[in-house]
C-alpha cells in the first residue's frame, strides 16, 4: 500500500474516531461539568488513535469494510478502547506513578486540574469505556452475546490480565532485571490492550475462534514492538516530537528493553515482533492494517 492511500485512510478514519469520541462524551459523560472538561481535555487532544484504528482496520480486513451498521458498532467499540488507553495515561502520569508533567504536548491532567480530579477523570474514562460497550445493544443492532464478548475482551486487557499487572510490574522493576521481566511488562502494559483492539475488531466481524486467536497474537506482538520503540524514543527523542518528557526512564532507573540488551538489539527485536505479527495475518497483506503495523517500528513520536 502506498503512503498516499495510507494517509488518506488514516485521515478519514482518524477524523471519524475524533468525531465519535466527542459525541459519546457529550451523550454519556455530561453529568459533571468539571469532570467533563477534564475528560475532554485528556481525550480529545489529538493522540495517535492507533488502538481504535487497529480495531477498525482489523474489522475491515475480515468483513470487507462494509459501510453499514456493523462498522458503526465497531467504531463505538474502538472509541471505548481509546477511553481505556487515555485513562491509563492519566493514571500513569500521576506523581505516585511515573510523575510526568507533559502528555501529548500539554500539561498532564494532574498538572492542569489537580491530582484528585485527574484520578476521577481516569476513573470516568474507564467507566465510560464500559458504558459505551454495554449500551451498544440499545444504540445499535447488535446481539447481547457479541456485546458481552467484546466487554469481556476489553475488561481482561484493562484488568489484572493486562494493564494493571503491567503497571504494577513496571513500578516495581528497576535496572538490573532481565529480558523476561521486560517482556512480561511490555506484554501486559502495552501488548494486551493492543491485542484487544485487534480481537474486538474480529469479534464484530463475526470471526471464528482461530481467526480471533491469530489477531490477538498479532496484537500482542505489535504492542510489544510498540513499547520497545517507545523505550528507544525515550532515549533518543525530544519533547517537541514526543509530546512528553524524554529521558524519564533513564533518570528514573526504569527497566527497559534497551537498558537490558542495548539499542541496536532492541531495534532488531522490535522488527522481529512486527514480522511475526504480519505472518499471523496473511489476509491483511497490502492493507492499511499491515501498513500501520509496519509504521510501529518506523515512528518517531
Amino acid at each position: 500500500m502506498g503512503p498516499d492511500a495510507y494517509a488518506e485512510a488514516a485521515q478519514r478514519d482518524g477524523a471519524a474516531v475524533e468525531s465519535r469520541l466527542a459525541e459519546l462524551v457529550a451523550v454519556l459523560a455530561f453529568q459533571h461539568a468539571g469532570v467533563r472538561e477534564a475528560v475532554e481535555y485528556s481525550l480529545l487532544n489529538g493522540g495517535k488513535r492507533m488502538r481504535p484504528l487497529l480495531c477498525l482496520w482489523s474489522y475491515d480486513v475480515l468483513a470487507g469494510a462494509p459501510a453499514g451498521a456493523s462498522r458503526a458498532v465497531t467504531l463505538d467499540a474502538a472509541c471505548a478502547i481509546e477511553c481505556v488507553h487515555t485513562y491509563s495515561l492519566i493514571h500513569d502520569d500521576l506523581p505516585c506513578m511515573d510523575n510526568d508533567d507533559i502528555r501529548r504536548g500539554r500539561p498532564s491532567a494532574h498538572r492542569r486540574f489537580g491530582e484528585a480530579t485527574a484520578v476521577l477523570t481516569g476513573d470516568a474514562l474507564l467507566n465510560l469505556a464500559y458504558e459505551i460497550v454495554f449500551t451498544l445493544g440499545a444504540r445499535h443492532a447488535v446481539s447481547d452475546a457479541t456485546v458481552v464478548e467484546a466487554g469481556r475482551v476489553l475488561s481482561f486487557a484493562a484488568g489484572t490480565g493486562g494493564l494493571i499487572t503491567g503497571q504494577a510490574l513496571d513500578l516495581g522493576a528497576a535496572v538490573g532485571g532481565d529480558v523476561s521481566l521486560v517482556e512480561r511488562i511490555h506484554d501486559h502494559k502495552t501488548g494486551r490492550l493492543i491485542a484487544a483492539a485487534f480481537e474486538i475488531g474480529a469479534v464484530f466481524a463475526g470471526a471464528p475462534a482461530e481467526t480471533r486467536r491469530r489477531f490477538r497474537n498479532a496484537g500482542v506482538a505489535v504492542g510489544s514492538a510498540f513499547q520497545i520503540v517507545d523505550d528507544l524514543l525515550d532515549l533518543e527523542g525530544n519533547q517537541e516530537t514526543l509530546g512528553k518528557t524524554p529521558g524519564k526512564d533513564v533518570h528514573g532507573d526504569k527497566l527497559t528493553y534497551p537498558a537490558v540488551v542495548g539499542s541496536e538489539r532492541a531495534r532488531g527485536r522490535a522488527a522481529e515482533l512486527v514480522a511475526l505479527a504480519l505472518a499471523e495475518l496473511p489476509e491483511a497483506r497490502a492493507t492499511v492494517l499491515a501498513a500501520m503495523m509496519m509504521r510501529v517500528i518506523e515512528r518517531t513520536s
